[in-house]
């Protein structure tokens, strides 16, 4: 299965939930990979320590611009069951670039997964924070989305235009059986604020909404920063047990 975690609002732990689902996964005997297609790069520092310098020869832009095979650019992690497709910050050109293309500029990544995707039961795809083609090609490529919301005041925001481009691949046929699997709660707290928007998301999504909130906690920025998931670094915090919890409802359904 291929799952796209995707929000173009920034600041909503797309990133945090990618890293730690794509471990949590590896971590119940799943053979995982995880792709960073975001510019910045995160999800891939975690995994490849930066002392690795990666090229761009060695990433996903080189998949999606020279038509690459995957398979070149898959890197082992230090975990078992876990490799990744690094990212290169050559990717924040990539959507300028795809929009002069005369063809096959939507189902690229589609395309360079098709031979590699029976190797893993999750390829998990860490998006950048915005609704442009390599968001498009992450959506025509994937089975389901995984929406992180953060519980914050302006958290509604955009995801109108998130459900409008979900709807503009199907009906364009890039991908027309594209769901959201899921929608979770970030950056949960005890607050008002984070009560009521997490009330209106489940007025809003219904059954879509995850019961695992994920909520505001240091050690997960700690885990990143020390170039490793939760598990491994804080088996034990709010952080890792709210991760676990949303790795098996992610595989139960």
């Amino acid at each position: 299965m291929i799952l796209s975690i995707a929000n173009q609002k920034g600041g909503v732990a797309k990133t945090t939930t990618a890293i730690n689902l794509a471990a949590g996964l590896s971590l119940e005997g799943y053979k995982v990979l995880l792709i960073d297609a975001d510019p910045q790069t995160n999800a891939t520092q975690v995994f490849i320590h930066p002392d690795h310098e990666i090229s761009q020869d060695r990433s996903l832009y080189q998949v999606m611009m020279n038509f690459a095979p995957i398979s070149n650019v898959i890197l082992e992690t230090p975990f078992p069951n876990l490799h990744v497709v690094p990212s290169h910050i050559r990717l924040s050109s990539v959507d300028l670039e795809l929009a002069q293309a005369l063809d096959n500029r939507s189902e690229r990544l589609k395309k360079a997964l098709d031979p590699v995707r029976d190797r893993y039961d999750y390829i998990v795809i860490d998006n950048p924070p915005s609704l442009g083609l390599i968001t498009i090609n992450s959506f025509t490529a994937s089975d389901k989305l995984i929406i992180p919301v953060s519980t914050a005041f302006f958290a509604l925001s955009g995801l109108v235009q998130l459900q409008e481009t979900i709807g503009m691949v199907k009906q364009a046929q890039l991908n027309p059986n594209l769901e959201i699997m899921g929608v979770v709660c970030t950056f949960s707290d005890r607050t008002l604020v984070s009560s009521d928007v997490e009330r209106k998301l489940r007025e809003h999504f219904g059954g879509l909404v995850f019961q695992t909130t994920i909520p505001k906690n240091i050690t997960l920025e700690e885990a990143h920063s020390n170039h490793t998931h939760i598990f491994a670094y804080s088996p034990t915090s709010a952080g890792a047990n709210a991760y676990k919890s949303l790795v098996r409802e992610v595989i139960q359904r």
